[in-house]
């Protein structure tokens, strides 16, 4: 992996993504045109000052600049990950919207970190983050909901970061919208010791047109899946899951 490269094609999804001409971006952060495009090409290698610059004209995390290499099966910290997230490093998520009448996608990344190499804290995780021990393994991750495209997936709709909690029974993911900071998005995996190639969650956000709170079931998958018709089905609440409401009197995914 050329890193450099990498940091590059970072830059140049957000710059996109901000409708930000190489020039503006340039400007905003007093370097020439001919810096930026060698900077988003792997030419040359910027000092970190820049990198925090680039981070807060583009308005995301520093980290989400940075390559990050995935865990290993050998990563200690994976002796206490169930069987369903072993030797994993990105999810696909799948859910219907029913006002736009579509299946959204997104892609969650798992990516290892220990307390101390942590530095950027987003509103809302510092006080998770605080009860991190001197040395103890987490999982960081980060999602982009409604990708356009896998090799493009900065380009979504929000963008998350949080961190990834295995309690044996269920597997928690909390996360924190980057650009609507009211919103925390939860995904709870219940059963994750078990382990197959798809697996049925439940989804806690807000929603912004209109704004309101939300839930839905949500599809896991550790393969990409085609948008058809019958997974429109599989992810449109069913007469089942109307039975379990009713039950409960809450809405609920087993």
């Amino acid at each position: 992996m050329d890193i450099a490269r990498q940091i590059g094609n970072n830059i140049k999804h957000y710059r996109t993504r901000k409708n930000l001409s190489i020039q503006e971006l340039a400007d905003a952060v007093c370097k020439s045109r001919a810096t930026m495009y060698k900077y988003e090409n792997g030419q040359i290698i910027m000092d970190i000052n820049v990198l925090y610059d680039l981070a807060e004209v583009l308005e995301v995390p520093v980290d989400h600049l940075l390559y990050q290499p995935p865990m290993t099966r050998d990563d200690p910290g994976l002796q206490a990950v169930p069987a369903f997230f072993v030797d994993l490093n990105r999810l696909y998520a799948y859910y219907y919207d029913g006002r736009r009448k579509k299946i959204c996608e997104s892609i969650i990344d798992l990516v290892g970190a220990t307390a101390e190499e942590e530095r950027a804290v987003l509103p809302g995780l510092e006080e998770q983050k605080k009860g991190s021990a001197p040395g103890e393994k987490h999982f960081d991750i980060r999602m982009y909901m409604d990708i356009l495209d896998e090799e493009n997936i900065q380009i979504c709709e929000h963008t998350y970061t949080g961190r990834i909690t295995h309690y044996g029974a269920l597997t928690n993911m909390v996360f924190q919208n980057y650009n609507v900071r009211l919103e925390q998005y939860i995904i709870s995996v219940p059963s994750p010791y078990i382990d197959g190639e798809k697996k049925w969650a439940l989804a806690f956000g807000i929603s912004s047109h209109p704004l309101m709170p939300t839930s839905a079931k949500l599809l896991l998958s550790k393969s990409r899946l085609a948008k058809t018709r019958d997974l429109a089905q599989e992810l449109s609440i069913s007469k089942e899951d109307i039975r379990l409401l009713k039950l409960y009197n809450m809405f609920v995914v087993l």
